[in-house]
């Protein structure tokens, strides 16, 4: 096998002493991790490991130290001889932990399904006896895996016989009751686990069994058995539904050859509710028995390869090596079959890569538009929360204004209370005076008061114009406040307005947010499969020109 790596990974661990190891070569690099081949210092030439180390600067909610270290723990424990051995568990210099086991070579369970054809009956009982075996070792521990699928199942060639399981991959296994070696509790709301095998309980959040290992079992049965998977769906959510709620497909409708019996014992397997499934691994594989067929001989068609056991998934590099192999294979059947029918395997293979090609633009269109939307739905939030701004300011304003009309309007009526208490003075005067008029006008002129009496006209007429300015200011006034009205009623509309456009807008940024993760989730699991699908088109080539 060729191992997995980005042509820009750097092996940064080689020629290093690790723990008690040195390490030889880089076999793969995950999310979360990275695997290489290392040997034991002492004694020399001893057999090689498998080293699993913490990538540096993952996020804290990850708990990838301790979630290494709960898979050692739980395969120290299971100690099964279907579950990969664990050897060593430490901390490098630098202080990332790492994890020594059992390197091997083999075939990932994900290269023999899901590609169109079903596996022959008694192959896939053989090794679905192994993996129950490991399971209810497990189980009887209250250890539940949690991730089960294809790529976490290893067949590896012991003693000239082929299809020996190896399970990998406890680290989110789940440890049931009050564990003191339980060391990592999952944050409820977290889903964990892949969404073609989830079941039901996990997408929904709902406790966790033996059974719900049986339910994933199953998946892998009905997709070893038919050649694909029950449930496809256009993003994890969509696929978390279908686990949910909608019932699986009959198995003998896609594979006519299978046995009445063999097509119910995977549907209870994939039963909603964990009650109807069976009531443990040892209970499922006794129904299996009797289609079981005799031990499979040595491998034949499969090239034993190097597998990267202990790895999460790819990451993003890797399809581009793998479209770089398609490339140079495709480049090869067509100059090997330039005027020739393709044989049915390569015809699937070529097939299975064009959809896969044609699924992944459609995914990467679906997530621009998802982005626009996204960007648009922002810039519409931003726009209405300006529009708020400039009403609150408007009413500011007018605030203002109202403000130094009272002010004005309280100035006037001081000035007109001034001058009423003159004007009554002197009107008590006039009225004291009750002699004949020539007497009261010798008595005004001898006294001032005429020139009093045309100053209070003049006073008059400055009072009635200021009469006037107070009316008109009341009117603005008046026009002002009703301004004032009108535009704290808008801006409580606008309020309004805004609470049920952002809560609106609040649910769809977040629905587009959450499409826009399961849309990248489909695509990184796009580009996985990619690479597997490249790596049968490699097999079946090899076959092909093999059988010519």
């Amino acid at each position: 096998m060729t191992d997995r790596l980005s042509s820009a990974a750097p092996e940064t661990r080689v020629g290093q002493r690790v723990g008690e190891y040195i390490v030889e070569r880089l076999v793969a690099r995950g999310g979360m991790s990275a695997v290489y081949f290392a040997r034991p210092v002492s004694p020399p030439g001893a057999g090689g490991v498998a080293l699993k180390i913490v990538h540096r600067d993952l996020p804290e909610n990850i708990d990838a130290d301790r979630r290494l270290e709960q898979e050692a723990r739980a395969i120290a424990r299971i100690d099964h001889p279907n579950v990969v051995r664990v050897y060593d568990l430490g901390w490098t210099d630098d202080g990332l932990p790492f994890l020594a086991m059992e390197y091997l070579e083999g075939v990932p369970l994900s290269q023999l399904i899901g590609h169109g054809a079903p596996m022959p009956v008694s192959r896939v009982v053989e090794i679905a006896q192994q993996m129950l075996a490991a399971l209810g070792r497990a189980h009887d521990l209250s250890i539940i895996h949690r991730d089960l699928k294809p790529e976490n199942v290893l067949l590896v060639e012991r003693g000239g016989q082929r299809d020996r399981v190896k399970m990998l991959d406890f680290g989110i296994a789940k440890l049931l009751g009050a564990h003191p070696h339980s060391l990592v509790h999952t944050r409820r709301g977290v889903v964990l686990g892949t969404p073609e095998y989830m079941p039901p309980e996990i997408a929904m959040d709902s406790p966790i069994t033996a059974a719900t290992d049986l339910y994933a079992f199953g998946v892998i049965l009905f997709e070893a058995l038919t050649g694909r998977l029950p449930f496809m769906g256009r993003g994890a959510g969509e696929l978390a539904e279908k686990h949910c709620f909608t019932p699986p497909p009959r198995l003998r409708a896609l594979n006519a050859a299978l046995p009445a019996e063999l097509e119910q014992i995977v549907l209870r397997c994939l039963a909603k509710d964990p009650a109807q499934r069976y009531s443990s691994a040892a209970a499922l594989a006794e129904a299996l028995t009797p289609f079981a067929g005799e031990p499979s001989g040595p491998v034949t068609l499969v090239t034993a390869r190097p597998h990267d056991a202990l790895t999460e998934a790819p990451n993003e590099a890797e399809p581009v090596s793998a479209e770089k192999i398609e490339q140079a294979l495709r480049e090869e059947l067509e100059r090997r079959w330039t005027d020739r029918t393709l044989p049915s395997p390569l015809q699937r293979s070529v097939s299975r890569l064009d959809g896969l090609a044609e699924r992944l633009l459609e995914l990467q269109t679906e997530l621009a538009v998802a982005e626009d939307r996204l960007l648009a739905a922002e810039r519409d939030e931003a726009a209405t929360n300006a529009t708020v701004l400039e009403v609150l300011a408007r009413e500011h304003d007018l605030d203002a204004q109202h403000r130094a009309l009272q002010e004005r309007d309280r100035s006037l009526v001081q000035a007109l209370t001034t001058f009423d208490q003159s004007a009554a003075a002197l009107l008590d005067a006039l009225r004291a005076s009750r002699g004949p008029t020539e007497t009261l006008l010798q008595s005004l002129l001898s006294t001032g008061h005429i020139e009093a009496t045309s100053q209070r006209v003049a006073e008059r007429a400055e009072v009635e114009r200021l009469e006037g300015e107070r009316r008109r200011l009341f009117d603005e006034l008046g026009r002002v406040a009703e301004r004032r009205a009108l535009t704290t009623l808008e801006r409580t509309r606008l309020q309004s307005a805004l609470a049920v456009t952002t809560a609106e807008r609040g649910a769809e940024r977040q629905r587009l947010i959450v499409q826009r993760a399961a849309l990248r989730a489909e695509i990184d699991h796009v580009r996985r499969a990619h690479v597997h699908a490249t790596n049968q088109f490699a097999l079946d080539l090899a076959v092909a020109l093999g059988a010519r």
